[in-house]
């Protein structure tokens, strides 16, 4: 794969990304739905043979990028903040370079999908839900990064009328 950084694959409507810096940037305005980004549509379809797609969702600002690229051991590939406002927007995605092997010998890729973290000061709560469900949706494991042990109010959270 080309690059060294997560590209998005998919963004709120006032979020911009620069293909040719990796850097997006919000807009003014109110959002109200997600779109594609057809730069990470073209690296997936660039993948030959079976994927596993392992995504992370949880609370805002609690580590999920960080831990994401360390478990896979990619470096630092999604963008990290280091302020209160949340860093990621949308869904991004980073396709671990080298192939890894199943129980029985059979090679896969991993498609890695880091989402925007729920309950964010700025966020929306019908927001959290889309993106929360579509990760959960796109996801062969989801991993659901949590401050400490989950509690009910965290599990009730994750219902979608």
């Amino acid at each position: 794969m080309s690059g060294s950084w997560a590209v998005p694959l998919c963004l709120p409507n006032n979020c911009r990304w620069d293909e040719q810096t990796g850097e997006y940037s919000k807009a003014r305005g109110e959002r109200q739905s997600l779109y594609v980004v057809d730069k990470a549509l073209e690296r997936l379809r660039s993948i030959k043979g079976p994927v596993c797609v392992v995504s992370i969702a949880g609370p805002c600002r609690k580590g999920k990028s960080y831990i994401l690229s360390k478990a896979f051991d990619q470096g630092e590939v999604f963008p990290l903040g280091h302020f209160l406002d949340p860093e990621t927007m949308g869904i991004w995605m980073w396709v671990v370079p080298e192939k890894l092997k199943d129980a029985s010998g059979q090679e896969f890729t991993v498609v890695l999908l880091d989402s925007e973290g729920t309950d964010a000061v700025a966020s929306d709560g019908s927001d959290d839900h889309c993106i929360f469900t579509l990760t959960i949706l796109l996801a062969s494991v989801l991993i659901y990064n949590s401050a400490g042990v989950p509690t009910r109010t965290d599990l009730d959270g994750l219902e979608y009328p």
